[in-house]
């Protein structure tokens, strides 16, 4: 009767582990890329997280960029950014297939990114247009494994350039998109060189105080609806996110899954409940003598009824104790061999126990009610025959 309680009641606690510790890396994530940073993506649609696939959209350019740093109050850093997919990095008999940023210098204050190795690109790069690349954590070590790459000459689609510097490792974002598999170059190197286009995917912005985030997003919007020609009433050509944005959509896919798992693990503990009701609807049947001789000896209906959801309650307790050990030992398994996020707190085991109890006492009155029904005089008559 407890098996069936304690494997549901694992499959909850670790689905609570999971979403726990999902949500902490989400929000890890969301202040990892900073929550004073504003994004300006092309395109209507809402483009909460990086794009699958190259849009190719033509809705801001750099002086749009340029406008945002010069015009509007609260804001600090600005970068224009271009990028590209299927950039193709050679280095010696080794080559990757990554994704290509052009940004500006204030860039990587912006995104909270830092060297590993050797410097970042400089004001004097971007007027240059200077040759140079800065490679991911993931590239560089596919490129170079055994490192030195700073200072060497790779060949970004067929063109050298120096590797100037090898970024930190950043991980995934709160979307999933891999930050360590890509490359950075200047920005009029991108728009000239690299990509050989004006437009921009992006524009990031940081802005001074925090607290004033929102006015700050309607004030961009604003000025783009105007630098546009955008109409009253039309809609944006353009998506401004804010940090929770991303954070909103993140949670959101992993609470759906996350609901979807525990509404699973509560048919299987209504299950396991079934099960208790009808093993102790037949150790009713099973012990009508014990009953007639208990009721013979002064006990209530009453007295019955409580005896059998107390067993019932024990039963499902039990099994929940049991289903708690197993869950801790399989999330323990999880973190060791890193297959997810999982963070144990006391809500698992609250649920469980809270849940268990229930089980207990509404799948336990069934039974407790046909014992207290059974005739004393009855059971024992057909004792004796």
């Amino acid at each position: 009767m407890m098996a069936g309680v304690a494997v549901a009641v694992a499959v909850l606690s670790i689905v609570i582990m999971l979403g726990q510790g999902t949500r902490a890396k989400i929000m890890e994530n969301v202040r990892k890329h900073g929550l004073d940073m504003l994004m300006v993506r092309a395109g209507g649609d809402v483009q909460v997280f990086a794009p699958k696939a190259d849009r190719g959209l033509a809705s801001l350019l750099e002086a749009d960029a340029i406008a945002v740093r010069t015009t509007l109050p609260n804001v600090v850093l600005v970068s224009a950014v271009q990028n590209q997919r299927g950039i193709n990095v050679v280095a010696g008999e080794r080559s990757v297939i990554t994704r290509g940023f052009g940004v500006e210098p204030d860039w990587m204050t912006i995104r909270r990114w830092g060297m590993a190795e050797g410097e970042f690109l400089s004001a004097e790069d971007v007027a240059a247009m200077a040759r140079v690349v800065m490679l991911g954590a993931r590239v560089a070590r596919e490129l170079f494994p055994g490192g030195g790459a700073v200072g060497t000459t790779v060949r970004v689609n067929g063109d050298p350039y120096t590797v100037k510097g090898v970024f930190i490792e950043m991980g995934a974002s709160a979307g999933g998109d891999d930050w360590d598999d890509r490359i950075v170059v200047p920005f009029s190197t991108s728009a000239r060189r690299l990509f050989g286009r004006p437009y921009l995917e992006q524009i990031v912005i940081r802005v001074d105080d925090a607290r004033r985030l929102k006015p700050t997003a309607e004030a961009v919007r604003g000025l783009l609806r105007v630098r546009h020609g955008i109409a009253t009433g039309k809609p944006d050509d353009f998506f401004v996110r804010e940090p929770e944005d991303v954070e909103g959509a993140a949670l959101e896919t992993s609470n759906t899954l996350t609901l979807l798992l525990v509404a699973i693990a509560l048919v299987a503990l209504i299950a396991g409940g079934v099960v208790i009701m009808n093993l102790m609807l037949l150790s009713v049947a099973q012990r009508t003598d014990e009953i007639g001789l208990r009721r013979a000896l002064g006990a209530r209906r009453g007295d019955i009824t409580r005896q059998f959801v107390f067993e019932s309650l024990l039963i499902a307790l039990g099994g929940g104790v049991l289903g708690l050990a197993l869950g801790a030992g399989v999330a323990a398994i999880i973190r060791a061999f890193e297959l997810g996020e999982v963070t144990v707190t006391w809500l698992p085991v609250a649920m469980a126990l809270v849940a268990c109890t229930a089980l207990g006492l509404t799948f336990g009155i069934p039974p407790a009610r046909r014992a207290a029904a059974v005739d004393p005089a009855g059971s024992l008559r057909e004792r004796r025959l």
